[in-house]
C-alpha cells in the first residue's frame, strides 16, 4: 500500500475546521510534536538542503514517546522511511553524532489529526511557517496514484478554496527560513 499526500498552507484555521465538521470527518487527536533534523555535511547542497537521495535523520516526540528515523530525500516522489521507538532522547542524540550527523533545526508543530471516508487529514499549526493541511489517501499500487492524487486535491478543493499545494517539505522551508536569517 502507498501512500499519496498533498499539503497546502492556508490562513485561518477555524475556517478549515468548519469545513471538517460539514462534512463530518472525525476528529481523532491533537498532539505536539517536535521534529529534531540532523544531517551530515556531506550530504548537504550550497543552501544546506540534503541532496536528492541522501537520509536525514530525525529524533520525533510526541508527548512523552520518541523515535529515530530515517528518510530518504526525495522532494518528487517517495523516499524509503525507516523508524524505531526510542528509549530516551539521550541514546539517539549518541547513536546519531557516532554516524557523524550534526542538529540542522527543530520544527516543533501542534498537529490536529482527522478522518474521513479513507483520507487522513491533517491540521499543523507549524512554528515559524504557519499553518498547512496534509491530505492522505491510500493508494494500492503506482497505477492508481494519478486518482489518488486527484481525489486529494478535489478534498482540498472542498476544505480550502483556493488553496495552492505546497510541495516543499517543511525542513526546506525551514532551511529558506534560516538561510534567509544568515543573510
Amino acid at each position: 500500500m502507498i501512500e499519496i499526500e498533498i499539503r497546502a498552507k492556508f490562513k485561518n484555521l477555524e475556517t478549515v475546521r468548519e469545513q471538517l465538521k460539514k462534512l463530518n470527518a472525525k476528529y481523532v487527536k491533537t498532539e505536539r510534536q517536535a521534529d529534531h533534523i540532523f544531517g551530515r555535511a556531506v550530504d548537504l547542497d550550497g543552501e544546506h538542503k540534503i541532496i536528492e537521495g541522501c537520509f536525514i535523520a530525525r529524533i520525533r516526540e510526541k508527548g512523552d514517546k520518541g523515535s529515530i528515523e530515517f528518510k530518504e530525500i526525495k522532494r518528487t516522489g517517495i523516499g524509503m522511511e525507516f523508524s524505531s521507538p526510542l528509549a530516551n532522547l539521550e541514546s539517539g542524540l549518541n547513536f546519531l553524532e557516532k554516524l557523524d550527523f550534526e542538529r540542522a533545526f527543530t520544527i516543533s508543530k501542534v498537529r490536529e489529526t482527522y478522518s474521513y471516508q479513507d483520507f487522513e487529514l491533517c491540521l499543523d499549526e507549524v512554528e515559524q511557517l504557519g499553518f498547512f493541511i496534509e491530505i492522505e489517501h491510500p493508494c494500492k499500487d503506482d497505477g492508481n496514484k494519478p486518482d489518488a492524487l486527484k481525489e486529494c486535491q478535489n478534498l482540498l478543493n472542498t476544505l480550502v478554496p483556493g488553496a495552492t499545494i505546497e510541495p516543499k517539505k517543511y525542513g526546506d522551508l525551514m532551511q529558506e527560513i534560516i538561510n534567509r536569517n544568515n543573510k
